[in-house]
């Protein structure tokens, strides 16, 4: 038997190991139910990467899309010996960048290219390069391990491959 969480107590559960991952900083996890499913939208400012608040967020998807075949299949999980079923279709994550950041990459451009990035921003590889820079900048080497994350397996998805065929996990 499957046992299913809300969009809401998926949300909770996001909230609790974004916590144990990332002490301080404050997360805005918010969840929105609409007629073709559901999602969550995470959001906070400089701290951790996208990326690493991607790898733990992401361990709570009920879904994935492929887009080639216009497919909306599910996934599984299990905690504690028992299959799950997260109630978010899908989680949307989004890094805001504060004015002591953006700073602080200003200062580390200038260091490292000997020009101030802002002087020359219309150069597309000033502008690549910045924010390359202002993404990956982190007080974070890795996230800490959480307790809520690491109690979730991932079982497998619906069986449903990009190219129509079933596959085998």
């Amino acid at each position: 038997m499957t046992k299913y969480f809300s969009t809401a107590e998926t949300a909770k559960m996001i909230r609790k190991a974004l916590a144990e991952s990332f002490p301080g900083i404050k997360f805005s996890v918010r969840s929105k139910t609409y007629s073709g499913g559901s999602s969550i939208n995470v959001s906070w400012t400089d701290g951790p990467t996208a990326k690493m608040v991607d790898a733990i967020a992401g361990t709570f998807s009920g879904a994935y899309f492929d887009g080639m075949q216009d497919y909306k299949g599910s996934t599984y999980a299990m905690i504690d010996g028992e299959t799950v079923k997260f109630g978010a279709d899908f989680i949307f994550t989004a890094r805001e960048h504060s004015d002591v950041l953006r700073a602080q990459v200003v200062a580390a451009y200038t260091r490292k290219y000997g020009v101030d990035p802002d002087a020359n921003m219309h150069h597309y590889d000033v502008q690549r390069e910045f924010n390359h820079m202002l993404h990956t900048r982190s007080a974070y080497l890795a996230p800490r391990a959480s307790k809520t994350a690491g109690k979730v397996i991932y079982l497998g998805n619906d069986g449903y491959s990009q190219n129509g065929a079933l596959s085998v996990d």
